[in-house]
């Protein structure tokens, strides 16, 4: 079980500099990849995203490439040689029309913008492919163990949150015959008032089917068999998010109905610690990956 926010580095050396490669990842409903390098590293993008995909399916990761060099640089001159050419014969012509005797010299043409380039000699990004590749594996193993290592702390914490929500189902279970028996009484009570125009027969099944939907008893049941379900999930080493997600959500709907069936003061008071202790399960499961 991991969780979706951690960090990485990694680094390799290469004969001109340094390839540094960043992962970081925040929570996120969905599986986001995003990659974020050179322009002229821009053919390395799928690489990246693939290595990504194959160890992280679901949250927000960022992954950033820098090349760094190691200050060793080789230059180049490169000479335009038809833009040359073009001032040449303007200034030649320039030279005829103001009577000047003196030839155009070769400085008269170099000193003119553009004409000569200074370039650095880069290496070549094909031959980056290995490098790079290394970094971001080394970031991605450093990635994974912080989100394994925060995965252990949030799944100790939800363990505990779901003994807690068996233990308040338990509690509740033992006041459930109560309410039953409330109901029937109340009901029995107010029936009474109606007992010369209703048959007796009629009156008791009046009773029955009212006392009968205020049992609690199924809704027990299934909050007992998510919490279970919930417990095994953990057994396991795939991605635990979603389905704790959604058990979560069924016991919140289950422990609503108990809410408003329940007409019992020690029933309410449980139910909104169920509450609170969903609330914050839920606030952690989004963490999981």
């Amino acid at each position: 079980m991991r969780s979706m926010t951690g960090y990485g580095y990694g680094e390799t050396v290469t004969s001109t500099g340094k390839v540094v490669v960043e992962v970081k990842g925040v929570n996120h409903r969905f599986s986001d990849v995003v990659i974020r390098v050179p322009r002229s590293f821009n053919c390395y993008e799928d690489t990246l995203r693939r290595l990504v995909q194959a160890s992280s399916t679901r949250g927000r990761v960022e992954v950033y490439l820098s090349v760094e060099d190691s200050g060793n640089k080789n230059f180049t001159v490169k000479v335009d040689k038809e833009l040359g050419m073009a001032y040449y014969k303007a200034l030649e012509e320039l030279r005829g029309h103001l009577g000047i005797v003196a030839p155009i010299s070769l400085d008269n043409v170099v000193m003119q913008n553009g004409v000569l380039a200074l370039s650095e000699i880069q290496g070549e990004v094909s031959e980056m492919g290995p490098f790079i590749e290394a970094a971001a594996k080394a970031a991605l193993t450093e990635f994974l163990k912080a989100r394994e290592d925060e995965g252990i702390n949030l799944a100790k914490d939800i363990c505990e949150r779901v003994q807690r929500l068996k233990e308040i189902s338990k509690f509740i279970a033992v006041e459930a015959p109560r309410v039953v028996t409330f109901y029937r009484e109340k009901v029995t009570e107010r029936l009474k008032e109606f007992s010369d125009i209703i048959e007796p027969l009629r009156l008791t099944s009046e009773v029955a089917l009212l006392a009968e939907r205020a049992d609690i008893t199924e809704e027990l049941v299934r909050i007992n068999s998510h919490l279970d379900r919930a417990e095994e999930v953990f057994k396991h080493q795939e991605p635990a998010g979603r389905r704790l997600d959604f058990l979560l959500q069924e016991i919140f709907r289950e422990i609503n109905t108990i809410g408003a069936k329940a007409q019992n003061l020690n029933i309410s008071r449980l139910v909104v610690d169920a509450k609170v202790e969903i609330e914050k399960l839920r606030e952690q499961v989004q963490n999981l990956e």
